[in-house]
């Protein structure tokens, strides 16, 4: 395994698959009325405002913006990441092991979080998975940019 971790191509191609996927999955998504008819609390006049919100932001089709900005920064860390010429040695490993330690926690604590959030209250779920997946997809890219500029600076 380290011995893959050690080509920064191999981590280039991990994030631009990643982040290929998730980024047509947003903007396919976006503006889209059958996604929209399935956002529970669009239009809602409830007592939770933070969903309200945010289903309403997914149903204007601003997702697609969130897609542009992870798919530019994860354009920006393959193309670091690429222009690099030779392996990264053990300690560059490490680094990203961290870094990928980092992004699995945190992406952990929001699986425990959404299991919540879905245990006390069903409704929206469409409108809670997205979040989750917004943060996971932003926790890996920008786990990967620390490594990719922590690696730059030694």
């Amino acid at each position: 395994m380290r011995h893959l971790l050690k080509n920064p191509a191999i981590n280039a191609i991990g994030l631009g698959i990643f982040s290929a996927f998730y980024g047509l999955i947003f903007i396919v998504t976006s503006g889209h009325m059958e996604f929209e008819n399935l956002l529970y609390y669009n239009g809602a006049t409830t007592l939770e405002p933070f969903w309200t919100g945010w289903s309403n932001f997914l149903a204007s089709g601003y997702q697609a913006y969130i897609a542009y900005a992870l798919i530019a920064l994860s354009s920006v860390v393959v193309l670091m990441l690429l222009k690099r010429k030779h392996p990264y040695d053990e300690y560059h490993a490490d680094v990203l092991i961290q870094c990928l330690a980092v992004a699995t926690i945190l992406t952990l604590a929001a699986i425990a979080i959404f299991y919540l959030m879905v245990l006390s209250n069903t409704n929206g779920i469409v409108e809670k998975f997205t979040l989750f997946i917004v943060i996971h997809w932003a926790t890996v890219v920008l786990a990967d940019l620390v490594y990719v500029l922590v690696c730059r600076w030694r």
